[in-house]
């Protein structure tokens, strides 16, 4: 039994005669009837009833009717599915990043689709963890980079990658002259600037002031309003321009996820898009830009450790 057999099977039967079902597929009414009678002769019985009127189904032609149906309507989508696939890539992608890391791999992601995919559109958005997963939720995103989000049963995550957490302060910030804290230095610190969506601090710790956007979190601790938490890939260029100092904090880890709606099929652009961003993240590594996670550190969260 083969693809043609069952086909050829399927026009007869919906067509209701060998010479209309012939017509249709522009074969010859001879070979029909023969490949009809040899997929009967291999399944062990008859599967239409030839009558002077034309012909009608059988009780087991009935089943072979609605599988075949079923397995070639399967094949025709797989075909479609491959064309697709085969041809550019076309549409919208409507991605959502923190401003830390949209900086970073927004322009080059851009860059990168003019050129190698000019049917794409790339619609490009800014936001924290909980903003961007609700919009993902309610359709208006296809993708978004979240940082160490919670469960939920309604999107699916992928690991980007871990970076390092910084304390950074005020240029010069006698503080953070050595590069890193110890944690009772950490835990003895004065008032900071905390994301508006999340508060890594310890609760301990007084939260002076909290913005949705790592722009003007940098420029009140600068101002000696306080200190903040960023990984590196955010404050590289103000720490080299001398303009912010920063301290490793060992023990706390910024997990950067891929989420994307579970259950809502997933385009070809939206995949090229995943495809460079990770190409962009592992050349951002190489560079020094972003520095993540020693291989092999426990934690793999920003939290404190127990």
């Amino acid at each position: 039994m083969d693809l043609r057999q069952i086909r050829y099977f399927v026009a007869v039967a919906e067509r209701g005669g060998f010479a209309a079902a012939a017509s249709t597929l522009n074969v010859a009414q001879s070979a029909l009837s023969r490949h009809v009678k040899e997929l009967e002769a291999e399944l062990g019985g008859a599967l239409l009833e030839r009558g002077a009127r034309g012909v009608s189904v059988t009780e087991s032609g009935k089943v072979l009717l609605a599988r075949g149906r079923w397995l070639l309507g399967t094949v025709d989508d797989i075909k479609a599915e491959v064309r697709t696939e085969n041809r550019e890539p076309s549409g919208t992608v409507r991605i959502g990043a923190p401003p830390s890391l949209g900086d970073i791999l927004y322009p080059p992601l851009a860059q990168t689709f003019v050129k190698q995919f000019p049917r794409v559109r790339l619609e490009l958005n800014e936001g924290l963890t909980e903003n961007a997963s609700e919009r993902l939720l309610r359709g208006e995103l296809d993708l978004a980079i979240v940082t160490t989000p919670p469960p939920n049963d309604h999107l699916d995550y992928e690991l980007l990658m871990v970076e390092q957490v910084f304390l950074i302060g005020p240029a010069r910030d006698p503080l953070l002259k050595r590069g890193r804290l110890t944690r009772k230095e950490f835990d003895a610190l004065p008032s900071a600037v905390a994301p508006l969506s999340r508060n890594p601090f310890p609760s301990t710790m007084l939260c002076a002031v909290r913005v949705d956007n790592s722009t003007p979190m940098k420029r009140m601790v600068a101002s000696g309003l306080g200190y903040a938490l960023l990984p590196f890939s955010g404050i590289h260029q103000e720490v080299a321009a001398g303009a912010l100092s920063a301290a490793l904090l060992p023990w706390m880890r910024a997990e950067r996820v891929l989420a994307l709606p579970r259950g809502r099929p997933v385009s070809r652009a939206t995949r090229e898009a995943i495809a460079v961003l990770k190409t962009i993240c592992r050349a951002l590594i190489n560079e020094g830009i972003i520095l993540t996670a020693p291989a092999g550190s426990t934690g793999g969260r920003m939290k404190e450790p127990r």
